[in-house]
């Protein structure tokens, strides 16, 4: 299957390109550069004009898992209006044009779309209730995918693992802040479960 995969220098869209490639023939879309993979890469500002429409065009993929996201939490603070334009609206129209064109769309979520109140798991069934810019703007981007594309899959997902940067996930903080010899806090209120993000990306 040819399967086309947002945020594809992300800890997640890397990662699950890279286990993906394995079983299918993988296409990664990004901003950014990234040297020497072992995968096709279009090099795209996502939120230009007509660019979804034209990635989708250029690689006529069967599926496509959308992993783009503004992710940083005080970015999403700090600038609303982007974060909106990045989880809310881009999800959107990428939802519309793979279901104009009849591509399958797996759309990336958090589980930061719930308050954290309940005692126990959460589940599907639960009524998100977003605390901050990120939550609220991947909220809206589940209900916009849903809308425009009903046949969808929205993801709510909480991972770990190894970016690039060696800074895009809470283990790596852990990790490189403790290997350098520097005190950290942790949390002693906040149970979650997440999964490598290996085994999330495992097909």
């Amino acid at each position: 299957m040819k399967i086309l995969i947002t945020g594809s220098s992300g800890l997640l869209g890397l990662n699950l390109a890279l286990d993906a490639m394995r079983s299918h023939q993988i296409i990664g879309a990004d901003r950014d550069t990234l040297a020497s993979v072992p995968f096709e890469l279009i090099n795209a500002d996502l939120l230009a004009t007509d660019a979804v429409r034209r990635i989708l065009v250029e690689s006529k993929p069967e599926a496509v898992i959308h992993c783009a996201a503004l992710a940083n939490v005080d970015a999403c603070e700090t600038n609303p209006e982007l974060a909106y334009r990045m989880n809310a609206d881009l999800p959107a129209r990428l939802a519309d044009v793979c279901a104009r064109q009849k591509v399958r769309l797996i759309h990336i979520s958090t589980d930061a779309v719930f308050d954290g109140q309940k005692d126990g798991i959460y589940t599907e069934g639960d009524a998100p209730n977003p605390q901050g810019v990120y939550a609220q703007t991947k909220l809206d981007g589940e209900r916009a995918v849903l809308r425009v594309n009903p046949m969808a899959v929205v993801a709510r997902v909480n991972f770990y693992g190894w970016s690039l940067s060696g800074r895009r996930s809470l283990s790596e903080f852990f990790v490189n802040n403790l290997g350098s010899g520097k005190s950290v806090n942790g949390f002693t209120d906040v149970i979650f479960c997440p999964m490598l993000v290996n085994h999330l990306g495992g097909f």
